[in-house]
């Protein structure tokens, strides 16, 4: 449960929010997808690319407010802007999209904006996403035998999350790097480790929001250490829960745990390199 309805003035709050079904759906959409994924996982950005703010919060703001119009030809006129002076994609991945985001959970937070609302800004990022896809690609794809051989991940959060912003976003990082991604967003239980029973794959990444997500995560990582064709299967966890908890990683049995997308690109390597020197000797 957030820090909105633990508050005793959340009265009004929780009753919108019980009302109808389809409140309870926008709430968990506002809840998995852009505060405990979004806000925490991808708030501060790293890397070389991202060593400096290249979007003011001015802005990230501007633009927030512009993914609420009725219409997204502001968004998308400020995007194209950011475009066109240069911005790098994965500082308006990380920076404009993950700071709208972040923008979003604290005015639904503070009821400035509703779920409706919400809901159709975090679409319009996805489809602004999506158009620039191909472009964030673009010169960067290496072929992963360039590098000796293929890498393979399975991203997945747990059952009943719908983090697909965020993974969305550690995707396309993934995929740039040359690594063959499979991104499972809300898998049914028994997925992930039909998928591991199947096929290989080098590394498992989790995604894990709430606290009382930490039980499922640890069976999750046992079940795919039992069932993974690869018997040497890595495993690294994140997400807000990890932020929260990083000692977690060492308790659940993971060999890492990632902070960010860039983060999670450097873990990666070292884990798969790691194992295949291993496999070596």
């Amino acid at each position: 449960m957030d820090r909105k309805t633990q508050t005793s003035g959340s009265a009004g709050v929780d009753a919108r929010l019980a009302s109808t079904d389809g409140d309870r759906r926008l709430r968990d959409v506002v809840e998995s997808e852009i505060i405990p994924r979004l806000v925490h996982a991808h708030a501060q950005p790293a890397g070389n690319a991202h060593e400096r703010q290249l979007i003011r919060p001015a802005e990230v703001e501007a633009f927030t407010r512009a993914l609420l119009e009725r219409t997204p030809e502001h968004a998308q006129k400020l995007l194209d802007f950011h475009c066109e002076r240069g911005i790098p994609l994965e500082s308006i991945y990380l920076q404009l999209f993950v700071g709208a985001a972040h923008l979003l959970g604290a005015w639904w937070e503070s009821d400035e904006s509703n779920f409706s609302q919400v809901t159709l800004a975090m679409t319009r990022i996805h489809a602004m996403l999506n158009e620039l896809s191909p472009s964030f690609h673009a010169g960067a794809m290496r072929s992963p035998l360039e590098r000796g051989s293929e890498r393979r991940i399975l991203m997945a959060t747990l059952p009943g999350q719908h983090h697909t912003l965020g993974l969305s976003i550690l995707s396309e990082f993934f995929r740039r790097e040359g690594w063959v991604v499979l991104a499972i967003p809300s898998p049914e239980p028994g997925l992930i480790q039909a998928s591991l029973s199947t096929h290989w794959f080098d590394l498992l990444a989790l995604s894990a929001s709430l606290d009382a997500e930490v039980d499922d995560l640890g069976s999750t990582i046992l079940a795919a250490r039992k069932t993974s064709l690869n018997p040497r299967l890595a495993i690294m966890i994140g997400g807000p829960l990890l932020t929260r908890q990083p000692q977690l990683g060492t308790t659940l049995g993971a060999d890492g745990v990632s902070t960010d997308a860039v983060d999670a690109l450097a873990l990666a390597q070292r884990l798969v390199q790691a194992q295949r020197e291993v496999r070596l000797n």
